[in-house]
């Protein structure tokens, strides 16, 4: 079951995946590794994922809230309410984390990947963002949601619409929600804090007295206490090796979650297991309830890594414990090397190709019908 076309077109993120793992572990997950030819074929959906698992610890206060709902989110795991970071607020904070590396690659080199996606016109900083603004459509007067550029590497791994391409990506970077293992959080009441003079007086040209510019706010907040365990899951829908690399690097980063990320949200994530197979494996949810009331990391590791063995144990898939070395190997890895970077971007051009190419043969078709 060996993909020997892989190496050729991805052959720096295969050998940087090689050091990182070791050859005999990339050899046994290559087989659910993905190549992107730029050809219709190579975007048709393939039993291809990766699962990531991991445990998260709170090195600060969080605050766990969304909208439409009270200041923390919780969910019932054997009677017991625990915080919860849904997943969308967590691929919010990895597609951000992306986007900033790509525009740092971008700085380093947009001459060579303006050569790699094949448009010498094309610039990264102007025409992607997350804040997209409004735009008239092309066709008629109607908004139309603009700001995404739709072919970064972004874009193509972690998905992204606009109203002006033929075209909306889908996410192969998926997840569940990350479940705390502790009941562990707290009220706390405090007053409103101005936001210009950190103190709790406002000053405006209305309010010049001091006495007349006291905001008298007081509010409460529930914050998920430093120290608390989370575990989650992330999946990786047919990823390249370069994809791979780059995802395994991002997840070993301390990241900001929740509200007020400017002075709260801090957390810690170490992957603990990597599963490569035709689909997910497990769900963050029922490791949760193996997991509940672990308070040491090690131990929730433990069993965690226990957990994964497992659920993978019926389908016969290895899982590979992600060692401490192979954490200290990722943290080496240059994300921004060219040849790597140069790989990263052409394997978004090939995508993006192969889409494009499907557009046209699908407008063939119909034509062939109607007439």
């Amino acid at each position: 079951m060996s993909t020997p076309h892989l190496k050729p077109m991805y052959v720096n993120s295969v050998e940087k995946l090689k050091e990182v793992l070791g050859e005999n572990i990339y050899k046994s997950i290559e087989p659910y590794l993905h190549t992107y030819t730029g050809k219709v074929e190579s975007v048709k959906p393939v039993a291809k994922h990766v699962t990531i698992y991991w445990i998260g610890r709170a090195e600060d206060r969080m605050i766990l809230r969304t909208e439409g709902e009270d200041d923390i989110i919780l969910s019932e795991v054997k009677e017991i309410l625990v915080p919860t970071i849904i997943f969308r607020k967590l691929k919010a904070v990895y597609l951000r984390e992306f986007m900033q590396l790509l525009r740092r690659q971008w700085e380093l080199y947009d001459k060579e990947i303006r050569e790699a996606m094949g448009d010498p016109n094309y610039d990264f900083l102007a025409s992607c963002s997350l804040s997209p603004g409004i735009a008239k459509g092309k066709d008629d007067n109607k908004g139309t949601q603009i700001g995404r550029c739709m072919k970064c590497p972004a874009d193509v791994l972690m998905g992204a619409t606009s109203g002006l391409t033929e075209y909306n990506l889908v996410s192969r970077f998926v997840g569940d929600s990350a479940y705390a293992l502790t009941g562990n959080y707290r009220a706390r009441t405090g007053t409103a804090v101005d936001e210009v003079t950190y103190t709790t007086y406002t000053y405006t040209k209305e309010r010049k007295q001091q006495d007349e510019s006291k905001t008298g706010a007081v509010f409460t907040e529930n914050h998920v206490e430093p120290g608390t365990l989370f575990v989650g899951k992330t999946v990786l829908f047919m990823p390249s090796p370069v994809e791979l690399l780059y995802v395994l690097w991002l997840s070993i980063r301390t990241i900001r979650v929740g509200a007020r990320t400017s002075i709260w949200g801090t957390m810690k994530v170490d992957p603990v297991a990597l599963v490569a197979d035709l689909y997910e494996v497990g769900s963050s949810y029922e490791a949760s309830e193996e997991l509940l009331n672990k308070t040491d990391e090690e131990e929730a590791r433990e069993g965690l890594l226990n957990y994964v063995k497992k659920v993978a144990y019926a389908t016969g898939t290895n899982v590979v414990e992600v060692s401490i070395d192979m954490i200290n190997k990722l943290r080496s890895v240059n994300v921004v090397d060219k040849d790597l970077v140069k790989e990263l971007w052409l394997n978004a051009r090939n995508y993006i190709s192969a889409v494009n190419e499907y557009i046209v043969i699908k407008k063939k078709l119909e034509r062939s019908i109607s007439s």
